[in-house]
């Protein structure tokens, strides 16, 4: 056991990264742009009535170059190599457009765009895929998103090439981003920071928001959002807000019901939004619910859920560039069965509530100013409702029925400033601080159901599974863009990051087992962390990307002062131990990004490769010297405690995306994805790692008709490289599934979309999804599932 104290900048990985960045800004400064000879792109984004489209962006395909429209839908685009480009324009509530524009040396080509509204998409969820420089990649799998039928978030990023996520119940899916999961993955929602409130992982950050109010979600599969905030080792960010509004004037709104056969799943939405000169104002609420669903080998997987919620947000524009929002979200949940945890979801209760004020402008120096501040709360109770320790049972310990108990909190607060500048020599810079403080409270009470069969002193029992935790994050962070001489590229940024940890309430007990003492509880890090990216435009139609970047993620609350609590970083039903020694984990990651772009075909090509420093891994320890914290954990068969260490872990993957269009009805899709990780310090395969797998799309659409007819074939492989010491001990066999769906708009505003997933009645599970820690079997995908949905828009 190690007692460092952790004020210090991390490791020799940093310093390695900080001698690239300063390179890297060397390069950026001697890029001799008089060898090129340039132009810029300007103009105005408006919608049908003239009004004008706030944060449409515009791209422009082969030259890693895109701008985004300010308030009054203008923007320029600098630094354009003289040329003829087809440039695509696109915006939420919005169908896309392309346009010809010609760039001459020195001049100007100006672009007005009119797009057409379209308000049905309002209730898809839009996704871009972010290169490491933060540009977005081309949407080849953007309608694999927005048509699904996700019951959650979760559940619709599995549709993108690297993601994956666990399913531990019917919602509440915990995304994986290439093996890296849980807090090493940063979930924003409206720029504010959400982490989950239950130390047993049911809520996903992603949990908390129904799919129906998102718009967009952008997804980083490496650590380089540094300016989001801190510790992405991997990132996810959603928008729901409408305001500035995206749609013109007057009260507009949609209707929406659904219905899942199987799940007998119920969703009922609805949303109002519009805007004045000043005001614009955005409102949705949504309930469903959800029964046990049947696998495709008949077998029934509890999945009884409810949940309702209501969002809304209200901005003023505060001056012709300028707005004020505040946003507010509140979501009740539960019951929600868990069959891949020990307890299940009594209830959720969150609250969301944010004001930003943003100054956006389309030219000079200062383009942005983003002032940010949020708080977010949730209290998430479990229950052993309908779980075998709530039944008496001969041979357990203790052998009566039990009442169990969790009751958890967690508050977050935080904020966010930054100013982005652009220079007439080609600079774009920004630079900003983000802070947050998360603070976690969980108890545990154990019972015997029938009072007079308690037995002191074992029973009441009363534990601390959060001690009052606090973990505080405050980060400075600088990024910096530049086009260089013969269409090169290179943006690179920096971040620091001060880190405080805290637990008012830890035990003597964990204290001895943990091997530490008071004075040891508290801990403070210095993290630094630094990213490049170089792209380079190979001819009109292919570009290339290489980056590097390097994140420090800071130990949670369960990893460093859980005292015998379940864990999730294993498919173990033992207790685990925390650790407040921990280093934080340091991920370094290379990536090279291919890109073609032709008129009737896109292609996409990623590899990459991750070395996790300190990687926060997990080791048996002595049962002489941990003891089990209740007796019932050894009644489930397990043999050890295990504590939080730390290791090393090494990753390397590719995916590749090929989309064609046949004709102008026609089109087909391809992606593939191969996974491989080790954790040297256990000297076997890492935890979590997806099996290799392939998706084959094919589509037909008449987009003036306003219908489309739609086949999937998802193919995964065996997974035989297992974590073995952590519960990964039986190969997932291969499987195949067929998803059909379509749609059609019989009238103006109303959408019809039907279609059956897993159509061949498959039985499968993803490698990822937990085990039920009662029989040690696989959650169970669903069967095939009939589905409809219908939307009104007005």
């Amino acid at each position: 056991m190690h007692h460092r104290k952790q004020l210090r900048i991390h490791g020799t990985s940093a310093r390695r990264t900080l001698e690239a960045l300063v390179v890297a800004v060397a390069l950026l400064g001697g890029g001799d742009l008089s060898a090129q000879q340039t132009g810029q792109i300007a103009g105005q984004v408006t919608s049908e009535d003239g009004s004008p489209v706030v944060r449409a962006t515009i791209r422009v395909p082969g030259e890693n170059l895109q701008g985004t429209t300010a308030t009054d839908g203008r923007f320029v685009i600098p630094r354009v190599p003289a040329g003829s480009y087809e440039v695509e324009i696109y915006a939420l509530g919005y169908g896309d457009a392309t346009q010809q524009v010609q760039v001459s040396a020195g001049g100007v080509g100006t672009l007005n765009v009119q797009l057409e509204v379209r308000p049905v998409e309002v209730l898809g969820v839009q996704v871009h895929v972010l290169r490491p420089d933060l540009r977005h990649t081309a949407q080849i799998e953007a309608d694999a998103v927005r048509e699904s039928n996700p019951r959650d978030v979760g559940d619709a990023l599995r549709a993108i090439a690297g993601v994956d996520a666990v399913r531990r119940g019917p919602i509440g899916l915990d995304p994986s981003i290439r093996a890296l999961r849980e807090t090493q993955v940063g979930t924003y929602m409206n720029g504010t920071r959400l982490f989950p409130a239950g130390p047993a992982r049911m809520d996903s950050p992603l949990t908390h928001l129904d799919p129906s109010a998102i718009q967009h979600i952008e997804v980083v599969k490496g650590p380089y959002a540094l300016t989001w905030g801190a510790g992405n080792m991997a990132a996810i960010r959603i928008e729901t807000r409408s305001v500035p509004p995206q749609i013109p004037g007057g009260l507009r709104g949609t209707l929406s019901a659904g219905y899942d056969t199987n799940l007998e799943a119920q969703e009922y939405s609805g949303t109002l939004f519009g805007s004045s000169e000043r005001v614009a104002y955005w409102g949705h609420g949504v309930w469903r619910t959800g029964t046990d669903y049947e696998t495709g080998s008949g077998d029934v997987i509890p999945a009884d859920f409810d949940s309702w919620e209501a969002r809304g947000q209200l901005g003023y524009r505060t001056g012709d560039a300028s707005w004020l929002s505040f946003d507010m979200g509140y979501q009740k949940q539960g019951p929600i069965d868990y069959p891949g945890r020990l307890l299940s979801a009594k209830s959720f209760k969150t609250n969301n509530l944010a004001a930003e004020w943003e100054l956006a402008r389309a030219q000079g120096l200062l383009r942005n100013i983003d002032l940010l501040v949020y708080l977010n709360s949730v209290d998430h109770q479990m229950d052993n409702t309908d779980k075998p320790t709530r039944m008496a049972m001969e041979g357990r310990v203790p052998p009566f029925a039990l009442d169990v108990l969790v009751d958890s909190h967690i508050d977050v607060t935080g904020g966010r400033a930054a100013i982005e500048l652009v220079s007439e020599g080609g600079w774009d810079v920004e630079i900003g601080g983000d802070a947050y403080s998360a603070k976690r409270d969980a108890d545990r009470f154990i019972d015997a159901l029938d009072p007079n069969q308690m037995t002191p002193p074992l029973f009441p029992f009363h534990d601390r599974m959060w001690p009052d935790a606090t973990i505080t994050d405050v980060g400075l962070w600088t990024r910096a863009d530049r086009p260089l001489a013969n269409r090169l590229s290179l943006s690179a940024a920096v971040r620091l990051d001060l880190v405080s940890a805290d637990a008012k309430d830890v035990s003597d007990t964990f204290l001895d087992y943990a091997g530490a003492t008071r004075a040891d509880v508290d801990a403070s890090e210095t993290n630094f962390n630094a990213a490049a990216t170089l792209s380079a435009n190979l001819g009109s139609n292919w570009s290339l990307s290489t980056g590097v970047g390097s994140v420090v993620r800071t130990a949670d609350a369960s990893e460093r002062y859980g005292d015998r609590i379940p864990g999730t970083r294993a498919q173990l039903t033992t207790e685990f131990l925390g650790n407040p020694h921990l280093d934080p984990e340091r991920s370094t990651q290379g990536d090279i990004w291919l890109e073609g772009r032709f008129p009737n075909l896109s292609l996409d090509a990623n590899v990459f490769a991750r070395r996790v420093s300190d990687y926060i891994t997990i080791v048996p320890r002595d049962p002489a010297e941990v003891p089990f914290l209740l007796p019932l954990t050894g009644s489930l068969g397990n043999t050890n405690v295990v504590q939080y260490v730390n290791g090393e872990a090494d990753f390397w993957g590719v995916e590749a995306s090929v989309a064609y269009r046949w004709s102008e009805r026609f089109s087909t899709t391809v992606v593939g994805e191969y996974l491989r990780g080790d954790d040297t310090e256990l000297d076997e395969p890492a935890f979590g790692v997806a099996p290799v797998q392939g998706r084959l799309r094919l589509r037909y659409e008449e987009s003036g008709a306003g219908y489309f007819l739609e086949s999937l074939v998802t193919a995964v492989g065996k997974q035989d490289r297992l974590a073995v010491s952590r519960g990964e001990g039986t190969p997932t066999p291969g499987y195949a599934t067929v998803d059909l769906q379509g749609g059609f708009q019989p009238y103006v505003g109303v959408q019809v979309r039907a279609g059956v997933n897993n159509a061949l009645d498959k039985q499968y599970y993803d490698h990822l999804n937990a085990k039920n820690p009662f029989s040690r079997t696989p959650i169970a995908e669903p069967g095939r599932v009939f589905f409809i949905r219908l939307t009104y828009s007005y």
